[in-house]
């Protein structure tokens, strides 16, 4: 049971030095690290290993989509007046 402890303690120490962890995004690559680990290691892993196993974090993809923006239309000109009123600015 000690060594067990002993090895447990050691996981944590290696997975939180100096990572923040967060469950939601974190939670469904720690699964699937340990499936891909459980599937490809013959010997118990490494963190290095389970560090090589976990996939990215999914990341919103950009796009390149111009914004439109018309400084002269209407609601610009509301929005650049009510900014200048703001800040003590004529319009």
């Amino acid at each position: 049971m000690d060594m067990i402890q002993g090895t447990a303690a050691m996981w944590v120490d290696a997975l939180t030095a100096g990572k923040v962890w967060e469950q939601e995004f974190d939670a469904p690559r720690f699964r699937k690290a340990f499936v891909t680990l459980s599937q490809t290691r013959r010997q118990w892993p490494a963190p290095a290993d389970f560090f090589e196993a976990i996939p990215p974090r999914e990341q919103l993809a950009l796009t390149k989509q111009p914004l439109p923006a018309d400084p002269d239309s209407l609601e610009m000109k509301k929005r650049f007046a009510e900014l200048a009123k703001v800040l003590g600015m004529p319009s």
